[in-house]
């Protein structure tokens, strides 16, 4: 029996003898490796329990001690942008992005950094981040909750996405019909394509919703995209003047400003 116990128990040294080895190898390549990983860990850990605070102090921590690794950069964006910090978060979350190009390839943080992104101001590389999200995703993993969004951020790009856009509000809407975000921005994209007939449904059906006003307030979009979509409501029930007066701040500036400019004579 005690000779049966040590072999295995020499079985088991030899079993954790690799993982140890390597674990002392990227140590010896790496100074600093081992704490930077328990770092990140406090760092993911404290972001889950919302503990923000503590986690931008692991991650500057983690940061500190090996800045060129983009993990610790993007946790320290994602807890920012928990915190309402755009400016800082979008900064991180760049810099995670430029130090690793896959960094926000997951989908539970790219989904969120792509959201923070938008939020930031920053659509085009929102777009790319949620495209490339959505690509790796399964369906089963809810990936069409992010079309709206990704519509949303396509479309504030100009002309040239325009029928990107079209694509991923109707992705959104394939498995959530009613989802205002997703009509409301289709229906954009229709009248800016040049349809005539199903926009003006599609604009009469969120006007009949009567919240039109909360729900350009939950878009992560600027004002003059916000005004656009105001507009196609408008005179999609025959509001001519409202709607005129909608794609005259439209026009400020943005892609779309000539194209709102024309539309508000």
């Amino acid at each position: 029996m005690v000779r049966l116990l040590a072999f295995a128990l020499a079985l088991l040294a030899l079993g954790s003898a690799p993982v140890q080895g390597s674990e002392f190898w990227d140590e010896v390549k790496t100074p600093g490796l081992r704490v930077w990983r328990q770092d990140v860990t406090r760092a993911r850990t404290a972001l889950r329990a919302r503990r923000l605070a503590q986690a931008r102090e692991a991650a500057s921590a983690a940061i500190a001690r090996l800045p060129d690794r983009a993990e610790a950069w993007l946790v320290r964006g994602l807890a920012a942008g928990e915190a309402g910090e755009l400016q800082a978060a979008r900064d991180d979350l760049l810099r995670a992005r430029e130090l690793d190009a896959g960094a926000l390839d997951d989908a539970t943080d790219g989904a969120r950094a792509g959201e923070l992104l938008a939020r930031a101001g920053s659509h085009e590389v929102a777009a790319d981040v949620l495209g490339r999200v959505l690509a790796r995703m399964r369906s089963s993993q809810g990936r069409h909750g992010l079309y709206g969004l990704y519509g949303d951020a396509l479309s504030v790009l100009g002309p040239e996405r325009r029928d990107d856009a079209e694509r991923a509000y109707r992705e959104a809407l394939r498995d959530s019909a009613h989802d205002p975000r997703a009509t409301l921005g289709l229906a954009l994209v229709l009248l800016r394509g040049g349809d005539d007939l199903e926009w003006r449904e599609l604009g009469r059906r969120i006007a009949a919703l009567g919240r039109l006003d909360a729900l350009l307030l939950g878009l992560d979009v600027p004002e003059t995209e916000r005004a656009a979509r105001r507009a196609v409501v408008l005179e999609a029930v025959g509001d001519t003047a409202g709607a005129r007066a909608a794609w005259a701040i439209a026009a400020r500036e943005g892609a779309w400003a000539n194209d709102a400019a024309r539309r508000s004579r």
